[in-house]
C-alpha cells in the first residue's frame, strides 16, 4: 500500500510555515512601505518568496542533512 504524500503532519507543518509568513510579510511590506497601491502585489512576492524558502528550510534540507549525518555516522561505526 502506497504511503500518502501529505500526511497530517506534513499539512500541520506547512500551514503554521504559511501563516508565520504571512504575518512576517504582512509586517515587512507595512513598516518598509506602507499601504500604497501596490500593496497586495508586493504582499503576495513576498508572502511566496519567504514561504518557500522556509518551507524548503524545515521540510526538505534539515531532514535531508539529519538523514545524511545520521547515514555517515551508522558507516563509522
Amino acid at each position: 500500500m502506497k504511503k500518502p504524500f501529505a500526511t497530517q503532519h506534513l499539512k500541520r507543518k506547512l500551514l503554521v510555515i504559511s501563516i508565520f509568513c504571512l504575518l512576517l510579510a504582512s509586517a515587512l511590506e507595512l513598516y518598509t512601505f506602507g499601504l500604497p497601491s501596490d500593496f497586495f502585489s508586493r504582499w503576495l512576492r513576498s508572502f511566496f518568496v519567504l514561504f518557500v524558502l522556509l518551507a524548503a528550510t524545515v521540510v526538505v534540507i534539515v531532514p535531508g542533512v539529519n538523514y545524511t549525518v545520521n547515514k555517515l555516522k551508522d558507516l563509522a561505526r
